[in-house]
């Protein structure tokens, strides 16, 4: 039979005679929020002060003054909601990187699309949930970050391969998202730094590889896919 010692100090002792005694309660990571409606930010407070885990540290629209509200010597989380474009979310993503790598990153998409959840595991976030999802898959999420580990629901990445989108250069992503918006050749040109004639040269590789006959027809499926 083996025995092992544990020692107690006298102040624990006495508290424990005393029946005062409780474990230390570890320190609770604090999470911060960008964007997201007033619905949004009432059932995560909820969600994260019943688990007792996690910390509400901030709540806002401009990422700096998260940023700002968030500790720079030990990691925190912070979830990026609102209404944003695969480019907006991909570039707030590493800019937040570049300022402060200890916040890992949680986003909050509309929609679990599989183009969507690629493009942010490739930007660096550690997770990310949607609308539809239930607290406790939220909470999940949250969970498994704070534990050091990433949670992203499964996609099937062969599919994304059949996706004709997924044939567009980064500069034709560019030129659409810009068609979107409503610009006209002339401003998407301006915009972009590029000439007109390379607007045009664009847009036909475009319809393309989208095999649709104008911009209106593409600007639709763009929108669609985006989720707008």
């Amino acid at each position: 039979m083996t025995y092992h010692m544990v020692f107690t100090p006298p102040e624990q002792q006495h508290d424990m005679a005393a029946g005062h005694f409780e474990c230390p309660t570890p320190d609770r990571m604090q999470v911060g929020i960008v964007g997201g409606n007033a619905w949004f930010l009432a059932s995560i407070e909820t969600v994260l002060r019943d688990s007792r885990r996690f910390k509400f540290a901030v709540a806002g629209d401009a990422i700096c003054n998260a940023l700002s509200a968030l500790p720079v010597s030990e990691p925190s989380v912070l979830i990026l909601s609102g209404n944003m474009s695969r480019g907006e979310i991909g570039q707030s993503i590493l800019r937040i990187r570049q300022i402060n790598r200890q916040i890992r990153v949680v986003v909050h998409l509309q929609s679990l699309k599989a183009a969507f959840i690629r493009d942010v595991m490739q930007a660096g976030a550690w997770g990310c949930f949607s609308q539809s999802d239930s607290p406790e898959t939220m909470l999940n999420v949250l969970s498994a970050v704070d534990a050091g580990r990433i949670s992203y629901p499964y996609i099937d990445l062969a599919a994304l391969r059949d996706d004709p989108f997924e044939q567009l250069s980064r500069r034709e992503y560019d030129v659409l998202r810009a068609l979107s918006k409503g610009w006209s050749n002339t401003q998407i040109s301006s915009r972009l730094g590029i000439s007109e004639n390379t607007v045009k040269y664009h847009l036909k590789l475009i319809y393309g590889k989208l095999d649709v006959p104008n911009r209106a027809t593409a600007i639709a499926q763009f929108m669609q896919r985006e989720g707008v």
